[in-house]
């Protein structure tokens, strides 16, 4: 079996997430339809690259003693870098779909949601090139993460105009997060129970912005 068959399949392995959010999207009636749900997921994927091409610019520090060099890579390099890619990506793409119909914090954060979850497919399945093993094992611990971290950044842009600080207080929670978790990835320190705790804690807590309604923004946030 060639490299482009093995993507494919990792790809398909990596989406298990994504198709049990359609499915639920689809159970519960949201107002995020098919062609909405596929543009954010494409959108998600784009700030993979958004986020590549900014780290590009950005050299890795290697470790020569002192806790910088692990937390500059950990929570700036990657967790920061890849929270403003989708920064970037969603402020275009909410223009546009506010030009088309009316916008509301749920349908950004079910749009930032997908946006998540499309950014951890293709980077899991890039990941499980190395190990096959890896696809399976973050399909189900690094997708609520992202997921997670995207409802934050896509509430934090909906929010933006009218509540800058509380919209910052998102972005910077979400690069906490997203920090939090990859530093207890790669650091023997700590067990891997812990980050996947973390991963779920995260997205389970931001559900409840799926369901916000419009008085709860001044005062929940």
């Amino acid at each position: 079996m060639n490299e482009t068959w093995i993507l494919l399949l990792l790809i398909l392995t990596a989406a298990l997430p994504v198709m049990l959010v359609f499915c639920w999207f689809h159970l519960r009636k949201s107002s995020v339809t098919l062609l909405w749900f596929l543009t954010a997921l494409i959108a998600g994927i784009a700030s993979l690259f958004v986020a590549a091409l900014l780290q590009n610019f950005i050299p890795y520090i290697r470790a020569q003693g002192g806790p910088f060099p692990v937390f500059f890579n950990i929570f700036f390099r990657v967790a920061f870098i890849e929270e403003l890619s989708r920064i970037i990506i969603f402020i275009p793409l909410f223009r546009m779909i506010k030009r088309r119909r009316n916008m509301d914090l749920p349908f950004c954060a079910a749009m930032g949601l997908v946006a998540g979850l499309g950014f951890a497919m293709l980077e899991s399945a890039f990941y499980g090139l190395a190990d096959v093993t890896v696809t399976l094992l973050r399909a189900f611990t690094a997708a609520p993460l992202h997921a997670a971290c995207g409802i934050r950044a896509g509430v934090a842009v909906f929010l933006f105009v009218r509540y800058p600080v509380k919209a910052l207080f998102l972005f910077i929670f979400a690069v906490l997060i997203h920090g939090a978790y990859n530093l207890m990835i790669v650091s023997p320190a700590f067990p891997s129970a812990l980050a996947i705790l973390v991963a779920f804690t995260a997205l389970f807590s931001s559900l409840p912005f799926l369901k916000a309604g419009d008085r709860e923004h001044g005062n929940s946030y």
